[in-house]
């Protein structure tokens, strides 16, 4: 049941989205990428990588702008997993332990502010390690930046959000060093429903979301390589309160959208809004 349930917990859980995309470094996993950018398909050498993240968070000190506590603190410890030996995703519910390619483990802090009560500023930074087990090669995987949300009042359904982010790559040895960085802008609206599944109330979620990187991304696909600059996603969710803890992560939202970017098209999972 490993197999299946690891798969499970990454779809539900992966913090921005699973793009089916590739992306080859001469022999060297960019652990950056599948870190920050969520959960997918990637060709190293002559290997081809599904990567599945569980963004694991942990609440040490809530905010609350009422009693006064506007400053909080989070841990964060996401954890990437890289198995191999499939010609497609859907034999990926089949992997045994010894499929089990790369490991990223890049834990951090988030320290949420509330400036106002209604608009949240929260700075992280992270750093760790991913592993290749094929090779025994190591990098050194960062990444740093500020998140944004905002509502305009307490009974709105509308939030609106923003992040800048700036992450690396740093192999061992003579490989090269990658980065990227990328500026994203959001805005999401909640419509409330009467409906209830086990005692949890039931919304609906839309949203529409623009990334820019200021540094492409280069992906490479089958037939030829794509420079990412912008890409723009549309997706609709369910909301459920309370939500449902797995494995620390607070699952209270899942859905599903589409992302059009320059050269490629992608059907994104989702849980929250990511800002």
């Amino acid at each position: 049941m490993i197999n299946r349930t690891i798969l499970l917990i990454s779809l539900l859980s992966a913090l921005y989205s699973v793009k089916v995309l590739a992306q080859k470094e001469e022999g060297v996993a960019n652990y950056a990428y599948s870190v920050f950018l969520g959960t997918g398909k990637y060709e190293i050498s002559d290997r081809t990588i599904y990567v599945f993240r569980l963004p694991f968070e942990f609440n040490l000190k809530p905010t609350d702008y009422e009693s006064g506590n506007k400053i909080g603190l989070r841990l964060l410890a996401p954890i990437a997993i890289g198995v191999t030996n499939f010609e497609d995703i859907s034999e990926v519910p089949d992997f045994n332990i010894d499929d089990i390619q790369t490991i990223t483990v890049t834990p951090g802090i988030e320290v949420p502010i509330e400036v106002k009560q209604d608009w949240h500023i929260k700075p992280f930074i992270q750093a760790g390690v991913g592993l290749d087990a094929k090779s025994d090669a190591k990098s050194f995987v960062w990444g740093a930046g500020v998140r944004s949300s905002y509502l305009p009042s307490k009974e709105s359904n509308w939030i609106f959000g923003g992040e800048f982010l700036s992450a690396g790559n740093r192999p061992d040895g003579d490989n090269p060093n990658t980065s990227f960085s990328r500026i994203g802008i959001g805005a999401e609206y909640k419509i409330p429903t009467s409906w209830k599944i086990f005692d949890r109330n039931i919304s609906w979620h839309a949203r529409i979301i623009h990334w820019h990187f200021t540094d492409a991304v280069n992906f490479k696909p089958p037939s030829k390589p794509t420079d990412i600059h912008n890409a723009t996603e549309i997706g609709f969710s369910l909301g459920l309160n309370p939500g449902i803890n797995i494995l620390g992560y607070n699952f209270t939202q899942g859905g599903i959208g589409y992302e059009k970017a320059d050269g490629y098209d992608a059907i994104v999972l989702f849980t929250t809004f990511p800002f």
